[in-house]
């Protein structure tokens, strides 16, 4: 004879309250213990209640998964809050690696390597995006072909 139990971390699938996902531990003749993850529907497909349902309401009941749903969403909601700030902080890093390689590549330059204007090497190195960055390499390779223009302090 086995032995069937309900954890009660059940939660619901639908506004409806009419699928719900739950774990049912069955204990069997000898004492083993399995677990399945299931989902449980109110009705059978010729809309009796299925058992399963009724068990899981008797042992769980309804005000218990109403909590343990809300309490998943809180959970999952802060997770993916998580996630996404992770995913933003990666790609910073990203942006910031490729701003620095690409820094690395116009310093190598001649035109750039080799520039006397200091102050625009200098505005080069600290520029904090690629725009920036290409703008000031731009000025200085216009510089030394011999372009004329006066940058403001």
């Amino acid at each position: 004879m086995s032995n069937r139990k309900w954890i009660d971390n059940a939660f619901w699938h639908n506004e409806e309250k009419e699928v719900a996902e739950a774990i049912l531990l069955i204990t069997d003749s000898e004492g083993r213990e399995i677990s399945q993850v299931l989902t449980v529907r109110k009705f059978d497909t010729e809309m009796n209640i299925n058992p399963d349902w009724t068990e899981l309401m008797d042992q769980v009941g309804e005000e218990k998964i109403d909590v343990n749903t809300e309490e998943r969403r809180i959970r999952k909601a802060k997770e993916q809050e998580v996630e996404e700030q992770e995913r933003k902080a990666n790609q910073k890093a990203r942006e910031l690696e490729e701003l620095f390689d690409a820094k690395i590549k116009i310093l190598e330059i001649d035109e750039i390597k080799n520039t006397e204007n200091k102050k625009l090497k200098s505005k080069l190195r600290r520029s904090k995006s690629m725009l920036e960055m290409h703008c000031y390499a731009q000025l200085i390779m216009m510089e030394e072909i011999g372009v004329e223009f006066k940058l403001k302090d």
